[in-house]
């Protein structure tokens, strides 16, 4: 991604398609990486990206795909709030984009863990701006040259400047309505009386409700805002199935049962890729971390969470709910006035969104039995 000669009515013309895409990606989230290559490109850098820094949250971040692994890697490590090349750039009030060297000295960036990084790549010169948000949160942006290319012009500072209050203003729109819409996921769960969490495509929890609060037994937060069950076993079936830098989320729902302590009822945790309609508004990789268990009839969920956790239809829900009770699919059509076909279409389809092959699977499923084995880690001997 390198300058290239452009007239003046040009680089208006592609001003403004930066700034709409600058808009769009502060309603949709997953567009945050078209629109950060764009403003990358208009002002002649090789990347970019989108930090929300606040202590109070997890890290929240964007970037263009040549730099997103080493953000997400740096995001799971303590410099993350502890970013000492951004409380410089704090401390310099400046209302505009600085190169490092404005307010960084060359044995100031030698310790610097963010420096490392940038070698690495290959970076040569980096600019950034900081803005502000109301409610505290600090936002971010910088831009990358590779070594070998000249360093940032007065020019290229000013255009990357007539970005910035648009960056700013869509930072803003897409740090409120990523948590309150995360909020509002996990607030429905818990309106139906299931304990929910958010988990982002980074492992970092943003939302949870006020049932998951309840469960500092069985589940809780960790360093770097990562969730960790407290039994070991149940744990390392936990971490298999939440998401993490670098690691591609199972593609179907994978639930396990969990033992409460002072002979408490079991519970049983769902992790649940966030697929379908969601997908607009959570990054790629996230997933919800849904708790079943309440049910007085046989541990069963009702048809209430059933179509709230597995997205089934009311009619899928009800062929769920009895086959789950031990009814068979003629008995649960004879009961319901319908076709032995259609229960079986339901019951096809109930397969589908809940990634089990089979009714037996289904029903240990819904039960709270149904387990699965994680994969092996690196250096595990095989079975």
């Amino acid at each position: 991604m390198g300058r290239r000669p452009t007239t003046s009515c040009g680089k208006g013309i592609e001003r403004l398609n930066v700034l709409d895409r600058i808009y769009e990606a502060a309603f949709v989230p997953e567009l945050w990486p078209a629109a950060l290559t764009e403003a990358a490109a208009f002002g002649g850098a090789w990347s970019g990206a989108m930090l929300i820094v606040d202590r109070r949250l997890p890290p929240l971040y964007s970037a263009t795909d040549n730099i997103i692994d080493t953000l997400s890697a740096f995001a799971q490590t303590h410099h993350w709030y502890e970013n000492t090349r951004l409380q410089r750039m704090r401390r310099k009030n400046y209302t505009g984009f600085l190169e490092v060297g404005q307010f960084s000295t060359q044995e100031e960036r030698l310790h610097e863990f963010s420096e490392r990084n940038l070698e690495a790549m290959g970076v040569g010169w980096q600019i950034g701006s900081v803005v502000e948000l109301p409610a505290g949160e600090t936002v971010l942006f910088s831009f990358e040259r590779l070594v070998g290319e000249p360093n940032y012009s007065e020019l290229d500072v000013a255009r990357f400047d007539s970005l910035r209050p648009h960056l700013a203003r869509a930072g803003l729109i897409g740090a409120r309505l990523k948590l309150e819409r995360a909020q509002a996921s996990v607030d429905a769960m818990n309106a139906v009386g299931v304990p929910a969490a958010i988990v982002m495509a980074s492992g970092v929890v943003v939302s949870t409700n006020a049932l998951f609060e309840t469960l500092g037994d069985v589940l809780r937060a960790a360093a770097f805002g990562r969730m960790v069950a407290g039994d070991r076993d149940v744990d390392r079936l936990l971490q298999a199935a939440l998401p993490g830098p670098g690691r591609e989320l199972p593609p179907h729902i994978r639930s396990f049962p969990v033992r409460r302590k002072e002979g408490r009822r079991a519970i049983v945790v769902h992790v649940i890729p966030l697929l379908r309609s969601a997908s607009d508004i959570f990054e790629r990789g996230s997933a919800m971390v849904a708790v079943t268990g309440y049910a007085l009839d046989g541990n069963v969920p009702s048809d209430a969470v059933l179509r709230g956790l597995f997205d089934l239809s009311a009619a899928e829900a009800g062929v769920a709910a009895e086959l789950a009770k031990g009814s068979t699919v003629q008995e649960v059509a004879q009961q319901r006035g319908t076709s032995v076909a259609t229960a079986r279409t339901h019951l096809a389809q109930i397969f589908r969104k809940t990634g089990t092959r089979q009714q037996s699977e289904l029903v240990a499923l819904l039960k709270g039995s149904h387990t699965f084995t994680p994969p092996e880690q690196p250096g595990e001997p095989g079975p």
